[in-house]
């Protein structure tokens, strides 16, 4: 047996399963409203409880006879099973919908959130309860990816947008499976479970999941969300730059010399006076200002005289 590669699968699969939590309530965010983020907790809390009660109910099934196996099928199937989940979700709209077809659109993404969670809740179950190697030692490790996890999504979500970051999420896991492979902890079952044969190589899975996490972010041709706030978004009308961190998703676009826009601007306000280039930042789809060029003369900036926001 070989604790340390153990110890370091139950690490990054915790790791993973709290850098998804966060960074789906930050997709969620963007493409319908801030609120989902209770949601994404809810259904994470839902899956890890039914995965840790399905191990229950087949405790016959699992043991440390067969346990790196065990580990080794489940966190790989996690992995994938992140990152087809989240591809999925991109292309779904829950807000755009008659009442029939958004029932069953809200089923399909509750779905896709949930199953992560439960085999999640699944590997851990089974770390903790069918290992060799004592209870609260294996729980500290589990703490600790946990909390590593939480750091680690505010790192991802400041590097890449959220669809990569559930890219490499999923490497991570996969990271974890190859660890939990070499862990040595028994041998394998005498039948075979669903899917074996393809979730064998794991090195191959791990190379592929980790190529995809890196091209999707170069490119806007990648995976992304399809609808955000309701509004199809298309590569016709793609911004000047799209940049995610770990509070918000910004975008920029380039809206021309025009009048100068002001929120509330003076009855003596003649906006015909005052032509400036201007930009559109939107936040999370949604929510938008204007940046206006200054090219360093005061007086080019006269408007925002006329503009009751720059009392203060």
């Amino acid at each position: 047996m070989k604790p340390a590669r153990f110890y370091c699968g139950v690490f990054l699969v915790t790791a993973s399963g709290l850098m998804l939590q966060i960074v789906q309530t930050r997709i969620l965010s963007v493409v319908l409203w801030y609120y989902l983020a209770f949601l994404v907790i809810s259904i994470a809390m839902f899956g890890i409880t039914a995965g840790t009660v399905w191990v229950y109910l087949r405790r016959g099934q699992f043991s440390e006879r067969t346990l790196s196996h065990d580990l080794t099928y489940f966190t790989t199937l996690l992995a994938v099973a992140i990152a087809l989940c989240g591809a999925v979700q991109t292309t779904l709209a829950p807000v755009d919908s008659v009442v029939g077809t958004r029932l069953f659109v809200w089923f399909e993404l509750a779905t896709c959130l949930t199953l992560p969670f439960f085999l999640s809740g699944v590997v851990v179950s089974l770390a903790l309860t069918r290992s060799p190697f004592p209870v609260g030692r294996v729980y500290g490790v589990d703490l600790a990816g946990a909390a590593a996890g939480c750091l680690g999504a505010l790192m991802l979500l400041n590097l890449t947008d959220g669809p990569s970051a559930v890219l490499w999420v999923s490497a991570i896991t996969a990271l974890g499976a190859i660890a939990f492979a070499g862990s040595g902890i028994g041998g394998k079952p005498a039948t075979r479970l669903p899917f074996a044969v393809p979730l064998q190589y794991i090195k191959v899975i791990f190379v592929v999941l980790v190529l995809g996490a890196a091209l999707n972010s170069t490119t806007g041709q990648g995976i992304k969300p399809l609808v955000v706030k309701g509004k199809l978004e298309t590569t016709a009308d793609a911004p000047l730059l799209t940049k995610w961190n770990s509070f918000a998703r910004i975008s920029a676009s380039d809206i021309g010399v025009r009048p100068a826009g002001l929120w509330g601007p003076s009855p003596t306000y003649q906006s015909a006076d005052w032509p400036i280039e201007q930009r559109l930042m939107n936040i999370d789809g949604d929510a938008g200002t204007l940046a206006f060029r200054w090219d360093g003369n005061v007086a080019r900036a006269g408007f925002l005289k006329y503009d009751v926001t720059n009392l203060a």
